[in-house]
């Protein structure tokens, strides 16, 4: 049964009416931020999937207990002596978080060893990432969507976001298409079948699970280019090829192959002068960070933050240290948390369950921080991002952050019209129509919401 608190709100019968709404469960909670007054609610405390609303939690917790300033470093070390030109030991990346490490970066490396005179390397490139734990993947994500981009493993020494993008340009009708990976590395193998057609595409492009081999099939319609992220198995060994290939590509031979180390081994050795830093990459500040992963919707940023929290917080990078840190969070928000379910950080589990209340409850508390600024700046406008197409004519008074998933479509976040601050939580589960059918249904709630915003000011 929905329940209208408020008169002025009953327009929104309309919308909440709507057919597509009958077998779906619908989550709200508006209210005002200056004096706290409910403006509507139904169901508020239901439980329901967030999706990516779930970021919500994770970047808010993030900058309360880390702090917007925080970064990441990415180290580079040697092992043993150099003697003309020849390094007798090994080259060392040692992960430490960072989310943004690039190709860029790995380019960095390679010139700092060719600054130290290095022309020949007799032993192996060593890839230490374990200031997280080794499990790659949260609870709750589906087997099926593992090799997209959206869902990468997740691991302290990234690269490239742990994707690879393949390249598909059409040739002429019955020919193989070309294909190619950018970046160019040994690391995954491909294998071509698809076909150049006259007429639409019909791709099929996948890895095979537990292995980096990539199939690309179906076809492609003349005169046609497409890219296609494909997230990688084992991001660090990813990592450590593509150094050591980039390193032979500067003739400099690496004798050895690619080995996987522990820190703890490591600084154990350095202790004693056997491991030397020569270089290292540190990541943007965490906001600029946060920023993305809020606006954009990046689930690898959101489960390595999570991740990282789980460190700072309990000196374990597993996801059962970060999620008690969000738990802690909720707690500080006022959230009963013993009637919450968390699974990751990013919200792509569908064992995430929360109410749209306790969600609402997360922003009125930020608002009342000294981080709400930094916060509210890393959310969604209008015309940007996962509103790119939503909200004309609110680019000044509206933030939030999406949530999608099959079946599930949230929005969440502030609303200012006229000087009266309010934050809101729309939560949908179990719908069979579009999403898109679902965000006009969460756009009209919002303008009539700013509609009486605008009276109440009167």
């Amino acid at each position: 049964m929905i329940l209208y608190l408020f008169l002025s709100f009953l327009s929104l019968d309309s919308i909440l009416g709507q057919p597509q709404l009958k077998p779906a469960s619908c989550g709200i909670y508006i209210t005002r931020l200056d004096n706290n007054r409910v403006i509507f609610q139904t169901n508020a405390e239901k439980l329901l999937i967030p999706a990516s609303n779930m970021k919500i939690i994770t970047t808010a917790a993030a900058l309360f207990y880390l702090g917007s300033d925080f970064q990441y470093r990415t180290r580079l070390a040697i092992r043993g002596s150099v003697r003309d030109n020849k390094l007798h030991g090994d080259i060392i990346l040692i992960g430490g978080g960072d989310p943004q490490f690039s190709l860029n970066d790995i380019g960095r490396f390679v010139e700092r060893v060719k600054g130290l005179r290095i022309n020949e390397i007799t032993g192996n490139i060593i890839v230490i990432d374990d200031y997280f734990t080794r499990e790659r993947l949260p609870v709750g994500w589906a087997w099926h969507y593992l090799d997209a981009k959206y869902a990468p493993e997740i691991s302290a020494l990234s690269l490239n976001e742990n994707v690879v993008n393949v390249r598909m340009e059409a040739t002429k009708p019955g020919a193989l298409v070309n294909v190619t990976l950018e970046p160019d590395t040994r690391y995954v193998r491909l294998f071509n079948r698809m076909l150049t057609r006259v007429g639409d595409d019909s791709m099929i492009i996948y890895r095979a699970p537990e292995t980096n081999v990539i199939y690309v099939d179906g076809a492609l319609a003349r005169d046609r280019v497409r890219n296609i992220k494909v997230a990688v198995k084992n991001p660090a060994l990813y990592a450590g090829t593509y150094f050591r290939e980039r390193l032979v590509a500067e003739k400099i031979k690496v004798a050895g192959g690619i080995v996987e180390g522990r820190d703890k081994l490591f600084a154990a050795l350095d202790s004693v002068g056997f491991m030397v830093m020569v270089d290292s990459v540190v990541s943007p500040p965490l906001v600029d960070i946060i920023r993305e992963t809020n606006t954009e919707s990046v689930n690898l940023y959101a489960e390595i933050i999570l991740k990282t929290l789980g460190v700072q917080k309990y000196g374990e990078g597993s996801f059962q240290a970060g999620l008690k840190v969000l738990k802690d969070f909720l707690n500080a928000c006022g959230v009963d948390t013993g009637q919450v379910s968390l699974s990751d950080g990013s919200g792509l589990s569908k064992y995430n369950i929360i109410s749209a209340r306790d969600l609402a409850t997360v922003l009125r508390f930020v608002y009342h921080q000294g981080i709400f600024r930094t916060f509210y700046e890393s959310l969604a406008l209008p015309g940007k991002g996962t509103l790119e197409r939503r909200f004309n004519g609110f680019a000044d008074s509206l933030r939030a952050k999406t949530g999608a998933l099959d079946g599930v479509s949230c929005l969440s976040g502030y609303l200012t019209v006229n000087n009266i601050p309010c934050c809101f939580s729309l939560m949908i589960n179990n719908f069979t129509c579009s999403n898109n059918k679902i965000n006009d249904i969460q756009d009209g709630i919002v303008a009539k919401l700013a509609e009486y915003l605008k009276n109440e000011s009167k």
